[in-house]
């Protein structure tokens, strides 16, 4: 009875149910409080989701993994005996699920982001009496299928008749990698004019691709694209290339501060999904619209439509974008709505100055 009453009074006054309603969120992220040599991804995650955060009334705690899994599995450890509403967990490398299933089931409703189990391990984690109440993803797939995309039509204005393409993976274990390779492969597969010579597994690593890079760039000739799993090995095959002075085509993922304008290609917008999870999280808590698997085709390509986003993602990011709107209707998040309303807001700010 109480719940209804509240989500009549929130079409009356959304601020005041969301501070009577406000709720703790603890956020384990896999990766560093700070930039480091791995990429800006995590760091900008965590910013957006906190200005999200700040926007809705949600009291959110934030702990760093720094891409140690078991630091990670610490982390989740306290998590989970903390006074959190809810646990917001990444499934990076496969390693979060077969913790929790040895770990005892608490109270605490679980939510994974970017990484989710699969449907198997979602069944087993339920049955051991973990609250899993819903996984958000980006399309992995589209990711790797239009970064693919995007190269091969850049890749076309090359002199060499031979198309040769040098895929750079993240790792071999993690499913959001896996999908951005499948939708990499699916692409070729359709396009005979492009070969794929190899699949190098980088580790995330900026310095791991230059070295990859740099071997098979001395060993083929014919390589006219490089297709990076992510913007830092992008920019580790750009360096290796223009030490060799090669003119190829390279493009990665993530819209990463300083590497994406220099890439041919940067495919992004996914960096946004912890404050879309957020704003989920605010919706099943006021009235408990269910989140189950959500997969959404957030990804886009950084062009001059989508510059103001991106400088928004690495800046002030906080001031120009009211989140509240997306609780009630969390289907209009999407890259295209994000810039405009980030543009109407600017517009706004600017009149009124």
């Amino acid at each position: 009875m109480i719940r209804k009453l509240l989500f009549i009074f929130l079409l009356l006054s959304p601020m005041a149910v969301l501070s009577a309603q406000r709720f703790n969120v603890q956020f384990v992220n896999p990766g560093f409080a700070t930039k480091n040599p791995t990429g800006d991804f995590w760091y900008n995650v965590s910013n957006v989701m906190t200005a999200a955060a700040t926007n809705m009334n949600i009291s959110l705690k934030i702990s760093y993994a720094k891409r140690n899994h078991i630091l990670m599995k610490s982390l989740v450890e306290q998590a989970l005996k903390s006074d959190a509403d809810y646990l917001v967990l990444v499934n990076e490398k496969s390693s979060v699920v077969p913790y929790l299933l040895n770990t005892k089931a608490t109270n605490i409703k679980i939510i994974f982001l970017l990484n989710g189990p699969t449907k198997t391990e979602e069944v087993a984690l339920l049955k051991a009496g973990h609250q899993i109440i819903g996984t958000i993803e980006p399309d992995n797939f589209q990711a790797g299928f239009k970064l693919m995309h995007q190269l091969a039509r850049k890749a076309l204005r090359s002199s060499n008749p031979s198309q040769h393409v040098l895929a750079l993976l993240g790792d071999v274990a993690t499913t959001a990698a896996l999908d951005r390779q499948k939708g990499m492969r699916a692409y070729i597969e359709h396009h005979t004019e492009l070969e794929l010579i190899a699949e190098a597994n980088c580790q995330w690593s900026q310095n791991e691709a230059y070295r990859l890079t740099k071997a098979w760039l001395q060993r083929d000739s014919a390589i006219t694209t490089v297709w990076a799993a992510n913007d830092p090995i992008a920019y580790g095959a750009l360096l290796a290339a223009k030490e060799l002075n090669r003119k190829i085509v390279i493009g990665g993922i993530n819209w990463d501060e300083d590497i994406a304008p220099k890439l041919d290609v940067s495919i992004g917008g996914h960096v946004l999904l912890g404050a879309y999870t957020l704003a989920r999280l605010a919706q099943y808590h006021r009235d408990f619209t269910p989140i189950d698997s959500v997969t959404l085709s957030i990804f886009e390509s950084l062009d001059d439509a989508h510059v103001p986003l991106y400088h928004a993602i690495h800046g002030n990011f906080p001031e120009h974008l009211d989140f509240l709107r997306y609780i009630n209707d969390p289907a209009q998040f999407t890259i295209t709505e994000l810039t405009h309303s980030l543009n109407k807001n600017n517009h706004n700010n600017n009149v009124k100055n």
